[in-house]
């Protein structure tokens, strides 16, 4: 009489179930209750037999027979269940990665299996789940802006879904400077200094009205950042060398030079009479 108390095991396999009693005595301390007419409880005989199905948990079925010694016989069943309910163990770094490009979509693609992710730096084992099993996916976010700092993050689970987590940098750097094809135009400009010089222009569209044509593969024109410097020489004429600097969001930048003539065309102005 009574039931004999279910039983839970970690492991793989239904041979990590505990090994089976083999006297009265012991499935009495399980919970049942034994006793035969004829025979006494030392003397009946304990035997077993085990099925199992399923995987998580593997329940196994172990049927006991206990036999008197004339061979009549009653049989009680207890419920196994093994269950893997440990992660897979992921050891070292994944090495950080960079690229070149505008948005947190050009970093490499993400890889999707557990010899990749070796490859890259770690080392992944489970204790029930061959490597070539285990699925591997992946999460990402980004923040900042020069660099994109993508951390992807990598999810290693096994047959029963226990995971783990390992994590990658990606830095998304724009390094490539604005395009500027042409050339200014260059300019006159009447004067005795340098000073006459016309105003720098600071917008690419005004630069681009000018005589370039300008492109940055990351940053929108309106955005670009237009400034100058100027520096002089000679007298008749003063030739300014005026040089813009055009600065994408990254700071990458690229120059391009207008001359500009000042020069002194006015004849000295004389009045009164000699």
């Amino acid at each position: 009489t009574g039931t004999i108390t279910a039983a839970n095991a970690e492991g793989c396999t239904a041979s990590a179930a505990p090994a089976a009693v083999t006297t009265v005595a012991a499935l009495e301390g399980m919970g049942l209750t034994i006793a035969d007419t004829c025979t006494s409880d030392a003397t009946l005989v304990v035997t077993s037999t085990d099925a199992s199905t399923g995987t998580c948990p593997i329940v196994v079925t172990r049927t006991y027979r206990i036999t008197d010694a004339c061979g009549n016989f009653t049989t009680a069943t207890q419920t196994i269940n093994i269950e893997d309910k440990t992660a897979p163990v992921v050891t070292g770094t994944i090495t950080a990665a960079n690229a070149e490009g505008c948005a947190a979509s050009a970093a490499p693609a993400a890889v999707t299996t557990v010899a990749a992710l070796e490859g890259m730096g770690l080392t992944i084992a489970d204790a029930c789940t061959p490597d070539a099993t285990l699925v591997v996916t992946s999460a990402d976010t980004s923040a900042g802006t020069c660099p994109i700092v993508v951390t992807r993050t990598y999810t290693i689970t096994d047959a029963c879904g226990n995971f783990t987590t390992a994590t990658q940098t990606i830095n998304i750097q724009d390094t490539t400077a604005p395009v500027v094809t042409g050339t200014i135009t260059a300019a006159n400009a009447e004067g005795c200094a340098a000073s006459a010089a016309p105003a720098a222009v600071t917008t690419v569209a005004a630069l681009e009205g000018m005589g370039l044509t300008i492109a940055d593969a990351c940053t929108p024109d309106a955005t670009l950042v237009v400034t100058s410097a100027d520096t002089s020489a000679g007298t008749c004429p003063i030739v300014v060398t005026r040089t813009y600097t055009i600065t994408d969001a990254c700071g990458n930048f690229t120059t391009a030079t207008q001359t500009i003539n000042v020069q002194d065309t006015t004849a000295p102005v004389v009045t009164g009479t000699i």
